[in-house]
């Protein structure tokens, strides 16, 4: 019996029917190195490519399928050839699937449990390698593969869970400087005004942070940090500019591996580029937009962002999509922890409290849990919920666990699960044991439950006695448990701080006070997520 591993085909869209057949046939096949030789031009924005693609078989299989678009009116891929050991053999591509035969005796040397397959292929890339130019109109190609638009340009197992090491041999017109994952390996000058670049990358990473770019660039190779080539690729309209900008790398990156651990990727760069984000977190290489640049590092927070992803996103993946969280609420949270750490405790509380506002604003507009297995659009994921949701869910953590625990959580996280990936389940119980608190009820209400609480309050004073009233109005949950505090503040300027565990939809609580307070003031020290009305 034939068996197919059949993989996510649609640009940008998810089923959770779809995603799980993929990951569920994972077992038969996966990729253990990627050699993408691509040789681009000025003429044209059409490709030239061979794949190189050593698969292992994890199981006996007929056939294994690559992900790989197929040609449409004027854009997409065509495979030409596709040959083992030197020899050709047959293919189908077929609705953006490539499905090659397996397991094969009559082929020399498939008798271990590698496949060599060499893809011969040409085409425009419908998206995943952006061939425009940029703000100064010179000619520039960006790859900016994030979720799953790598196999626009070339064949893969596009999935975060997926994961292979990668070699990018980019031959280009020479007046173009070529950077991509991994280190440097050696260039060759070529006929015709052309150069080959050799890249080649020792540590596997999925196929969303695997990136090169092609560009007139300005490169500032600094001295190493701690031992990790680093270095700054700007356009040379605005070099002294991006310089600057970027001449914060060192004292972030060893404020993460202080705080997380060793450096996980071979190298780190910052990239100007045409991404359509504001930053992409390739790994070891990380793209900019072009007009991120500034000349005043007043965009320093994102460089803290991106270059935490090196740790939380790169080095660990998630699972699957719709635990995205644990790639960008990480990150926002690192980025918020950074702030605090530097800047001091009232900055953090600021950014806090403009999460919060986002958050509530989002939830207005789309009810959704942080982990969301119905979404339609990968890039919906891109939202409130993941990031700034994520690092509130982290800061109530630190809260209820510790501040001690929960950054022991993180680097035992990120041990265990280094240069693989993990689910919203499996961080939970890194945090469990490390803390030894049991935290199944905080994921379901603020991971797993759409929303936030809604508190209403109402009080009333008699005889020396005040009855306070909580309410939980949100329409979607009947409660959240969580502590709430709560000040109460007297006419004389006397100050009462108390802690109330809520786990119903009513609480009422009664205390003695020796006049009616003025102002009563919920969550005075910006440590819940909440809504008042």
């Amino acid at each position: 019996m034939k068996l197919y591993l059949f993989v996510i085909l649609a640009f940008l869209t998810v089923g959770s029917t779809n995603a799980q057949e993929q990951l569920s046939q994972g077992n038969l096949f996966s990729v253990y190195k990627y050699r993408i030789a691509l040789e681009i031009n000025d003429s044209t924005n059409s490709i030239k490519a061979i794949a190189e693609i050593k698969v292992s078989l994890v199981n006996q299989t007929d056939s294994i399928t690559l992900d790989l678009v197929t040609k449409g009116d004027e854009k997409g891929m065509i495979v030409d050839s596709i040959l083992i050991n030197g020899k050709r053999i047959g293919f189908s591509h077929r609705n953006n699937r490539l499905t090659l035969p397996g397991f094969d005796t009559n082929f020399p040397g498939t008798h271990s449990k590698y496949i060599n397959y060499e893809i011969h292929y040409h085409g425009v890339p419908v998206d995943g390698l952006i061939i425009s130019s940029n703000m100064y109109g010179n000619r520039t190609f960006f790859s900016d593969n994030w979720p799953n638009r790598a196999h626009n340009w070339f064949p893969c197992l596009d999935h975060p869970s997926k994961r292979s090491k990668v070699d990018f041999i980019i031959t280009a017109p020479s007046h173009y400087q070529v950077i991509a994952t991994g280190l440097k390996h050696r260039t060759v000058s070529l006929p015709g005004n052309r150069t080959t670049h050799y890249w080649t990358s020792a540590v596997p990473v999925p196929t969303k942070v695997m990136a090169f770019a092609a560009a007139e660039f300005a490169i500032d190779y600094n001295d190493d940090i701690d031992g990790f080539p680093y270095s700054n690729w700007v356009y040379p309209q605005n070099m002294e500019e991006g310089f600057y900008d970027f001449n914060v790398t060192p004292e972030i990156f060893r404020f993460f591996t202080s705080t997380i651990g060793p450096y996980p990727f071979e190298k780190i760069a910052n990239v100007q580029s045409t991404t359509r984000y504001g930053g992409m977190e390739n790994a070891g290489n990380i793209f900019y937009h072009e007009k991120f640049i500034t000349g005043n590092q007043s965009n320093k927070l994102t460089i803290v962002h991106e270059i935490a992803h090196q740790w939380f996103g790169n080095s660990v993946s998630e699972t699957d999509w719709p635990h995205l969280w644990l790639s960008e609420g990480i990150a926002t949270w690192l980025t918020d922890w950074y702030v605090e750490q530097n800047y001091g405790k009232e900055e953090f509380t600021k950014r806090l409290e403009s999460h919060r506002k986002t958050i509530i604003d989002y939830a207005g507009k789309r009810l959704a849990p942080v982990v969301d297995l119905h979404v339609e659009k990968y890039s919906d994921l891109l939202n409130p919920n993941s990031y700034q949701k994520g690092s509130w869910i982290l800061h109530m953590l630190r809260l209820k666990i510790g501040e001690d625990n929960l950054l022991k959580g993180l680097v035992e996280f990120h041990e265990k699960y280094s240069m693989s990936h993990a689910c919203t389940k499996a961080f939970m119980e890194v945090l469990e044991k490390t803390s030894g608190v049991e935290l199944e009820q905080f994921f379901d209400d603020w991971l797993y439950s759409a929303g936030h609480p809604v508190i209403s309050l109402s009080s009333g004073f008699s005889n020396g006695r005040l009855n306070l009233e909580l309410l939980q109005i949100q329409p979607h949950k009947m409660a959240f448990s969580f502590p709430l505090d709560v000040r109460f503040i007297l006419a004389d300027g006397t100050v009462k701080d108390q802690t109330f565990d809520i786990i119903f939809r009513r609480h009422e609580f009664l205390m003695e006070f020796p006049s009616e307070p003025v102002e009563i003031i919920l969550d005075p020290s910006t440590r819940l997520l909440f809504e008042k009305k």
